[in-house]
This record gives C-alpha cells, structure tokens and sequence, in this order.
C-alpha cells in the first residue's frame, strides 16, 4: 500500500494505492498529471494504461475507489449499488474520504503526487 495525495485546486486530498500489479506501475509514474470531467458518479480523466494483471480485473467499484482501466482515470464517488454492470474494471487504489470530491467543479485537473 502506497499512500498518495489527489492535487485538485488547492484541495489535497489523501488516497492510497492497493497492491495490485497495474498500482505499482501507476506508482512509477508518479507525479501524474491528468484533467477530466464530473460523469455524476465520478469523476472521469483521461489516462493511458500501464502493465495490469488479468486476474485483478473486476466486475463493480465501491464508492470511493480509484480506477484505472480503458484510457481512464476515474475518482468513482457514487453509483455503487448498481456498478456490478461495469465489468473489466482495474481498482488501484481508495480515497480516504469520497466526502472530499463535494464541491468540486464539473471539469477538474488533477495531479497525484506521493504522500511525504
């Protein structure tokens, strides 16, 4: 587990990353710079894929989960009862608190840095 901060605005807002395979390869990557859009259950950005696992991939997010799978970034904040239809999913990571998304504008930037 990595620890991780989301850099939207002058909002800093703590996540760790899970220790799935295509996680660790985010973690390369950092800081990763990102911008995108309020979708109404989450917060959609584009981003390119690295190395995943197969076997990690699933189908259904809880709210708070961070996503990273088809070209997208995704602060996933709503939406939970009925994601089990999104299937191929690749969770990476966790916000501390999918409270800290309220209040944010319909488009955002992001960068994600390491926790000091």
């Amino acid at each position: 587990m990595k620890d991780i901060i989301l850099h939207i605005g002058d909002r800093k807002i703590p996540a760790v990353l899970n220790d799935t395979v295509a996680a660790k390869d985010f973690e390369t990557r950092l800081p990763f710079h990102t911008a995108g859009y309020d979708s109404g259950i989450d917060y959609c950005c584009t981003a390119k894929e690295g190395k995943s696992d197969p076997n990690e991939r699933q189908a259904g997010w809880k709210n708070g989960d961070i996503n990273l799978a088809g070209g997208w970034f995704a602060l996933l904040y709503a939406g939970e009862e009925g994601s089990k239809a999104y299937e191929d999913l690749m969770i990476i990571g966790r916000l501390e608190d999918v409270n800290d998304l309220k209040g944010l504008p319909k488009a955002i930037e992001i960068t994600v840095t390491a926790a000091d």
